[in-house]
């Protein structure tokens, strides 16, 4: 099951007519976030264990993460976080990836890190607590632009 929570509504219609490729890839994460045809890794640092990222076309970027099945019939609910631009020089104000470690309100990690294959020890997960607290930053987020 794939969650497109309201929140990321306005950046999901930014990319309308961007042909990012990002139905092909929500696709692929419906029927299994650890396709290897999505080349999904692991964020860096604290998002780590929470967070994976995948590439779309044209230098954007998609965030998602999992949530536990509903039912023990079901599988886990991939949950979409973030989508926007990798900037060139990858620390700016309108970075993808500045911005979603700014929406949690941790530090991103200095660059030349690693990043590992997302399912390589499982898929990631995030606490419910930790899904709202995000939605509710991503909503001030979108009022304040």
């Amino acid at each position: 099951m794939l969650v497109q929570p309201a929140e990321l509504d306005p950046q999901i219609a930014a990319l309308a007519g961007r042909r990012a490729g990002l139905q092909r890839r929500l696709r692929l994460l419906e029927h299994d976030p650890c396709d290897p045809e999505l080349n999904a890794y692991r964020l860096s640092g604290p998002l780590q264990p929470i967070v994976c990222g995948l590439h779309l076309d044209r230098g954007y970027r998609l965030a998602f993460t999992t949530m536990s099945a509903p039912t023990a019939d079901d599988r886990p609910r991939v949950v979409l976080l973030y989508v926007g631009r990798r900037e060139a020089g990858h620390r700016s104000k309108a970075d993808v990836w500045d911005l979603l470690h700014d929406i949690f309100g941790i530090d991103n990690p200095p660059a030349g890190h690693d990043k590992s294959p997302c399912c390589a020890e499982g898929e990631p997960t995030i606490e419910h607590d930790v899904l709202a607290d995000f939605l509710r930053q991503l909503r001030r987020f979108n009022r304040g632009r």
